[in-house]
């Protein structure tokens, strides 16, 4: 492990330059997997972002359109659209919280689901093909450093 004890400019240099293409790579490969996920969603007329949005549809069944947003990462005027697109898909259907008639909810119809076991096919599909010929212990080596970079940012 690096100490930081008797570092070179060069070193240090050399650091910040596999720090810099890790995060390139990371990058990277998060839109990679993005780009091939939307081709092949293309043909359900569905995009990543409306399975992450479905997915959490499902899992927080009854969650207001607030709610999805900041699940979603995104603003409550894209998730009333996004909301909007799925009931006009009948990917959802939309109702009324029980707590509170003013706030709408939603839930997952039959077609919604099957748009999520479609999408999360397509993604074995793909990790299957990207993470093929590395070993166990090379993707373990690589989780346990992701999972210590990702406990230093949600400090």
């Amino acid at each position: 492990m690096d100490s930081g004890k008797g570092t070179t400019k060069k070193s240090v240099g050399t650091r910040v330059a596999e720090v810099r293409r890790a995060s390139t790579l990371m990058r990277r490969v998060l839109l990679g997997f993005k780009a091939k996920l939307d081709d092949g969603l293309r043909v359900r007329n569905a995009t990543t972002a409306q399975m992450r949005f479905l997915r959490e549809v499902k899992e927080r069944p009854g969650s207001s359109g607030a709610q999805m947003a900041r699940a979603c990462f995104v603003t409550p005027q894209s998730a009333q659209a996004m909301m909007a697109r799925a009931v006009e898909h009948g990917w959802i259907v939309r109702g009324k919280s029980a707590e509170n008639d003013r706030v709408v909810t939603a839930r997952l119809t039959s077609a919604g689901e099957r748009l999520l076991a479609f999408a999360d096919e397509l993604m074995a599909e793909l990790e299957a093909e990207v993470w093929d010929g590395i070993s166990v212990t090379e993707l373990r080596a690589m989780n346990n450093v992701l999972e210590r970079g990702l406990v230093k940012l949600e400090d």
